[in-house]
């Protein structure tokens, strides 16, 4: 017999439709399995749980979160390995990454997961108006698929420049175009990821309420549009008027006014942000809801990759880690700086070599965490380490529960972001008297200084993003539209990679290299360039 390879796009949508309905907070879960479309789209109550399930697409295995984290985290001057190395992301902290060595791994499973979310937001939309005879009501729904639809391709825009544009509903393997379709441009991407946008604020309500809370509205839309034309306006696009139109959308929302109608605000304390108990909070704009239970068992596995042993239970196996320059770049009395780079702790059972409740210091000099009652390397002692991550909910998992049972969720936009893109946006076009109180009000928060000055304000505000928002699925982003990878990359030593040998810059790291495994299958993709 002869198998057939088909590209990653249509794996899942193909003869049925397979959707986990569930939302990003509280909602209901609903899972499906190989149910007919006629079964899904008869009614609005059918609508909406197919609705509700293209936000699962992101939370349904923890490997590609992730690997999501390493895509948008790693490789950059602050990153290194953790206490126990960087097994999953070598070849992204030592710039080596190719179409092949990715293959079945990080790079496939992003592609693949995209597209998957692509997949279910094209199924809702064309079945909307089957399900709801009324338009008012269906074009709200088919309103939310499209937002979640152009977030997908935006984080494939990211990654990967121009992809292939799939605007509609596979159903059969005769639609070639769409299967085997060529990339689009990076400009026609990211038009038609605009479209999306705008079409989702003209049909959603400002905000949602009660159970329905944390669905897209169409405040968070102008705050991921707005964060969107903050992109196109640097690397690779460079087309500076969209500093103009990021300006003219993030405003919409900022403000006492705005952030009133929208539900928008910054959180009094900056590590409430990140409790379990405070999931729902006015800060978070968008972000993927994962919880644990019987049903569903591919939860969060960031504090267990992340964290340091003992921080929250005693087997972490931290795999990625930050430097003690990173460290420095806060002043002593930010209340972000030990939050997001743990140098110390209390151990919370007997782990590694410590006895529970030992203090485990971080020794900047030896690149390594040291148990401060036996004095003896905490961690793998043959590599050097990183200062752990702990930008996390710091309540254990329970007993009996897998490694990644952490009910953490992927916090994907924050108003802060929302504050410091439209900082980012009026320091570009000039404007750095409306940039400096947005800039101050992030700081004031966090118990770091104001300035109070307007120097330097394009380096003010690009340090302040990753003060802000590192660990956020934004570092490696942020590098590339600023156009500074190449220092990024010349400011690495030795020390932060295992073996020791750093990586060169060429600009084809500029984006990640389309996956090979694709291309074997898709003769219409081409390769970026470089690679």
């Amino acid at each position: 017999m002869k198998f057939i390879k088909i590209p990653a796009l249509i794996t899942a949508v193909v003869s049925c439709l397979i959707l986990n309905s569930s939302c990003k907070k509280n909602l209901e879960e609903h899972p499906y399995s190989s149910i007919s479309s006629s079964a899904v789209f008869n009614s609005e109550d059918g609508l909406k749980k197919a609705t509700l399930g293209i936000y699962q697409t992101y939370v349904e295995t923890w490997p590609t979160t992730w690997y999501r984290f390493g895509a948008a985290e790693t490789g950059h001057q602050y990153a290194t390995q953790g206490q126990f190395g960087d097994t999953f992301f070598d070849s992204f902290n030592k710039f080596s990454t190719t179409p092949s060595n990715n293959t079945g791994g990080e790079l496939d499973a992003i592609w693949a997961q995209d597209y998957q979310m692509i997949a279910r937001a094209n199924t809702v939309i064309d079945n909307a108006t089957t399900a709801v005879a009324d338009t008012s009501i269906a074009n709200k729904y088919i309103a939310e698929a499209r937002v979640l639809r152009g977030f997908a391709y935006f984080d494939l825009a990211r990654n990967f420049g121009g992809v292939p544009i799939v605007d509609k509903q596979i159903t059969s393997l005769t639609q070639t175009s769409l299967i085997y379709g060529k990339r689009a441009t990076l400009q026609a991407t990211y038009d038609f990821i605009v479209a999306d946008m705008l079409y989702g604020i003209s049909e959603l309500p400002a905000k949602w309420t009660g159970a329905d809370l944390g669905r897209v509205s169409s405040g968070i839309t102008k705050g991921l549009l707005g964060k969107i034309y903050l992109t196109m306006a640097g690397k690779p696009l460079l087309a500076a008027s969209y500093y103009q139109k990021a300006i003219d959308m993030l405003s919409q929302i900022v403000g006492s006014a705005n952030e009133a109608k929208y539900g928008f605000g910054l959180m009094p304390n900056f590590t409430d942000v990140f409790s379990n108990q405070y999931k729902k909070n006015e800060e978070i704009l968008v972000v993927f809801s994962n919880f644990y239970s019987s049903n569903n068992t591919m939860d969060s596995i960031w504090p267990f990759f992340l964290g340091g042993r003992g921080l929250i239970n005693t087997d972490e196996q931290s795999q990625a880690g930050l430097t003690y320059k990173f460290y420095q770049l806060f002043g002593s009395g930010d209340t972000r700086r030990d939050f997001t780079a743990v140098t110390r702790y209390a151990a919370a059972g007997n782990a590694d070599v410590a006895v529970g409740g030992d203090s485990i210091i971080y020794n900047q000099n030896r690149l390594r965490y040291i148990d401060s009652t036996n004095h003896a390397v905490f961690g793998n002692a043959t590599t050097n380490q990183g200062i752990v991550y702990g930008k996390f909910d710091r309540t254990p998992r329970a007993s009996g529960v897998v490694p990644w049972g952490y009910p953490i969720d992927m916090i994907q936009l924050r108003f802060s972001d929302v504050l410091l893109c439209l900082a980012e946006a009026d320091i570009e076009t000039g404007n750095t008297t409306d940039a400096l109180p947005l800039i101050n009000r992030v700081r004031t928060r966090a118990h770091a200084a104001p300035y109070t000055d307007m120097t330097n304000m394009e380096a003010r505000v690009r340090l302040e993003r990753r003060l802000e928002l590192t660990a956020e699925f934004n570092t490696v982003y942020d590098i590339r539209r600023w156009g500074t990878l190449q220092t990024e990359i010349a400011a690495e030593v030795g020390s932060q990679v295992v073996g020791g040998v750093v990586g060169t810059y060429s600009p084809k790291l500029e984006l990640y290299p389309i996956p090979q495994s694709e291309i074997d299958v898709n003769s219409g993709l081409t390769q970026n360039p470089g690679y």
